[in-house]
């Protein structure tokens, strides 16, 4: 029997909704709201959040990259105030800020996981698959110190530097002076700015040590020494995405599944590399960003 043309027009149509529906999980042509990213005030949060804006704007979804500002306490509070839909934070720094008295093993990443994930959860959003990808707290001192752990400082007379957040954190200042865990006595404390400023007054002799991050460029240039945290105060700081809970399921199992490939594929080399190009090449993290994505084939055209 022969089918009407009005019956063709609607059979066709009903099959391009059907593969349009097939095609929204991957973005594209789904229908979602735009994922609002803001990085951290530092050049490795700022070409983290390039990487992961310019991953999913690849893949067909709608990213607005909003201009970087504060630290974690704004991310968490713009992430619960919908401001923010999508941070890429450390899972360790996350732990302190949320849980910071919770009786789990800090050095692993799945215990830190299982904590904070409920947390984040009963405030609305999702922690996503963890990445390999980890930008340690290190406890830094020059080259020629005769340190090698952190327990060897007490007694040094040493001078102290840090970003102002860390003389208020257990698994920094509170932890280095707790007298069960490390309980150095420091000479005297400096506060500086967190990033290359660190590294400045560490050279200069400002100060004689300084808590920095792991994947800072500055320390293999510098000669500088990183001392082994014999104690295990510092958590483990793998990043992780983590997203709002209605974002992520308005775009479907799609997104949740393109933030964690790209997750899997971002590595600690990854972050010292990028770090490198902005803060010693001095190179725009978007530009940095779009040349890892592409070199890596995952920045799709």
């Amino acid at each position: 029997m022969r089918r009407s043309a009005g019956v063709l027009v609607i059979a066709v149509a009903t099959a391009m909704l059907a593969v349009a529906a097939c095609g929204g999980d991957d973005g594209g042509d789904a229908d979602g709201p735009t994922i609002r990213i803001r990085g951290q005030d530092f050049s490795e949060s700022v070409t983290i959040a390039e990487v992961y804006g310019q991953f999913l704007r690849g893949r067909g979804y709608d990213v607005e990259l909003l201009t970087p500002a504060g630290f974690r306490t704004e991310a968490i509070d713009g992430l619960r105030n919908d401001e923010i839909d999508l941070i890429i934070d450390y899972i360790g720094g996350e732990l302190t800020a949320l849980a910071p008295d919770a009786a789990i093993d800090a050095a692993d990443p799945d215990a830190i996981i299982a904590t904070i994930s409920p947390i984040h959860e009963a405030a609305g959003a999702t922690v996503l698959d963890y990445s390999p990808a980890v930008d340690g707290d290190a406890f830094v001192v020059r080259g020629d110190s005769e340190a090698r752990a952190i327990s060897d400082v007490a007694g040094l007379g040493y001078v102290f530097g840090a970003a102002a957040a860390c003389f208020e954190r257990p698994q920094c200042f509170l932890g280095y002076t707790n007298p069960d865990i490390y309980g150095i006595e420091f000479a005297d404390t400096v506060t500086i700015e967190f990033g290359p400023l660190l590294g400045e007054a560490l050279a200069a002799g400002v100060v004689d040590a300084v808590v920095w991050n792991t994947t800072a460029p500055q320390i293999g240039v510098e000669g500088f020494r990183v001392l082994d945290d014999d104690r295990g105060l510092h958590p483990a700081q793998n990043i992780a995405p983590i997203i709002s809970t209605a974002v992520l399921e308005a775009w479907g199992s799609g997104l949740r599944d393109a933030l964690n490939e790209l997750s899997a594929s971002i590595t600690t080399d990854d972050l010292v590399a990028w770090n490198i190009e902005t803060d010693i090449e001095l190179r725009e993290s978007d530009d940095v960003a779009r040349e890892w994505l592409e070199t890596k084939g995952l920045l799709s055209q």
